[in-house]
């Protein structure tokens, strides 16, 4: 039987269309977005594609901003928000700084104003273009129908290649209508062409790391992103050398590996990890830099020398903390060719530098038990999170906010998995903890998923429960509840002589409202009720919140000594 020629499809697609199937085409499955007049003609087309394309529509474009970096960071390929022109589009600039900062490969697909309004000045424009662009690595404007395929080609490849990062496409409310390709579009979705290895770097960097008497290794995000942790741990126990990370490196060392000492820096670090960067004389660091976060504002005393492999030259030079030694490469290339050069190498034992580091793992190991032990009444944070690490599964994924809560997690909930613990680490924003949250869980449904969050924090975006019902997202959410801003309440408290205004509020019950949306509540109160309370939280159908009542005078493990240095500085 003659098979008949396949025949081109010739039909021509409008610029919506021709967007759509280059989403496809990049390997996206969802779209997070809120619906306006701008956007409306595309989310028409969006119709008629759900059984490939799955739209989220959410209640603010902060959360929908969010999920989708969250979205980024855990793929790779970039998440896609849709906004509204003008007040929408600019309700996400707060989640773009998020992923700008914290490398997630994002694309915000943006509605404006019809093309004859363009510089009136009337309801809805703004000039997304040169408001984002200090956040984002390019942004673009779909001028007509004909240039949507070049324009998202474009797009794609900046924000996957090199340090990814979030992208702005703007499209004119009279262009996605408008036609754009006979039949099927050609897209050139590939990064560019990433720096090349050399392999005398390599071997330069092994040569000091093994005349090292205290040598340290430190994974960053970009080691997290390369997927490349089962390297890493060969690496560092083939050299016997201890391992800190950065925030967005957790995890690509196992925490309760022998040879992992915690994160580092501001902002949730242990004293272990400080005083291991303080101390060593030789750090190799990867996927990462020494930033303002790592080194207390630059007043942590790193003595010895700094190599960094990073695929970002320009992060590297423009860091404030400059590097003796910079090797612009992916970590990946970089963990391959060393591990293959130390096949046969045997490390010392390397006991001075363990006996140098074993007084702070006590007196820290001490802090983190006396949390544990607490019975006090309003409850211990410490405990509480505790509890929950012990019940939850292995590979589940935990989100944070921005506050004081997010240190609990890093102190007594061990990460033991690569893009396990997300948090806007370097920005720094409230309110992106729920989003990520819910969209870990819509990328990985098999896992466990829970959002530990500050009141404060979650006050911010808590509208997206009802988001979280309508989509059947089984997310689960531990609010540490303490009806303030702690960190600021407390630096109150110590810097301003106890003049406190701005920092204390009321709280709803979260149990009763999370009901109110349709999820589970439960309010925590009592330190025997921990456990099955979790317990029942993390075995709902549905999505379940758990309001936790906290000491608000509570103080979590902290490097006091770093953190008052950095105060002073």
């Amino acid at each position: 039987m003659t098979e008949k020629p396949k025949i081109e499809d010739t039909t021509p697609l409008n610029c919506a269309q021709v967007l759509i199937e280059g989403i496809k085409a990049m390997g996206a499955g969802r779209i997070y977005g809120v619906i306006g007049t701008s956007n409306i003609s595309f989310i028409d087309t969006l119709y008629d594609h759900q059984d490939e394309i799955r739209y989220i529509s959410c209640r603010h474009e902060q959360v929908a901003a969010s999920m989708a970096d969250a979205e980024g960071r855990l793929t790779g390929i970039p998440g896609i928000a849709l906004t509204h022109s003008g007040p929408g589009t600019l309700n996400s600039l707060i989640s773009v700084g998020n992923a700008r900062k914290d490398c997630s490969p994002m694309i915000v697909l943006s509605g404006a104003v019809k093309r004859k309004l363009k510089g009136g000045d009337g309801m809805l424009e703004a000039d997304h273009r040169s408001i984002f662009a200090p956040l984002c690595k390019g942004v673009f404007r779909v001028e007509e129908g004909g240039l949507a395929a070049a324009v998202f080609s474009k797009a794609y490849t900046l924000a996957v290649s090199g340090a990814r990062g979030p992208v702005l496409i703007e499209v004119p409310e009279d262009v996605w209508g408008e036609e754009a390709e006979d039949g099927t579009p050609a897209f050139r979705l590939s990064a560019e062409y990433r720096p090349p290895l050399h392999v005398e770097d390599v071997w330069r960097s092994l040569g000091m790391i093994k005349e090292a008497r205290r040598p340290l290794i430190m994974s960053g995000g970009g080691l997290a992103y390369a997927r490349c942790s089962d390297l890493l741990v060969r690496f560092a126990e083939m050299l016997q050398a201890p391992v800190i990370t950065t925030g967005n490196g957790r995890g690509t060392i196992p925490e309760d590996h022998p040879l992992c000492l915690g994160r580092a820096g501001f902002g949730g670090g242990s004293a272990v990890a400080d005083k291991a960067l303080q101390e060593a004389d030789v750090v190799l660091g990867l996927g990462c830099t020494i930033s303002d976060m790592t080194s207390y504002e630059y007043t942590l005393p790193i003595g010895g020398d700094v190599i960094l492999v990073n695929i970002d030259l320009e992060a590297m030079l423009t860091s404030r903390f400059r590097a003796q030694y910079m090797i612009e490469a992916d970590a990946r290339d970089y963990l391959v060719e060393a591990v293959g050069a130390l096949k046969e190498y045997l490390p010392p034992t390397r006991d001075e530098w363990w006996k140098l580091l074993e007084p702070t793992r006590q007196e820290w190991s001490k802090l983190i038990a006396a949390a544990i032990a607490s019975d006090k009444v309003p409850l211990s944070p410490g405990r509480v999170v505790h509890e929950l690490s012990r019940l939850l599964p292995g590979g589940h994924i935990v989100t944070v906010g921005g506050g004081t809560h997010l240190l609990y997690p890093m102190a007594f909930l061990p990460c033991r998995e690569p893009l396990t613990f997300l948090s806007a680490v370097n920005f720094g924003a409230m309110g992106f903890g729920f989003p990520a949250a819910l969209a870990a869980k819509l990328v990985h449904t098999e896992k466990e998923v829970v959002a530990i969050l500050g009141d404060g924090d979650f006050m911010m975006t808590l509208q997206d429960l009802e988001t979280a019902c309508r989509e059947g997202i089984k997310v689960r959410v531990l609010v540490i509840n303490d009806n303030m801003y702690r960190v600021l309440n407390l630096r109150q408290r110590l810097q301003c002589g106890g003049r406190i205004l701005g920092t204390c509020h009321g709280n709803p019950d979260f149990a009763a409202l999370a009901r109110s949306f349709g999820a589970a509540g439960w309010r925590l109160e009592r330190p025997e009720d921990i456990t099955p309370v979790l317990a029942e939280a993390l075995a709902a159908p549905g999505p379940a919140v758990v309001d936790a009542i906290i000491d608000p005078d509570d103080l979590p493990p902290m490097n006091v000594e770093a953190m008052l240095r950095m105060g002073m500085a």
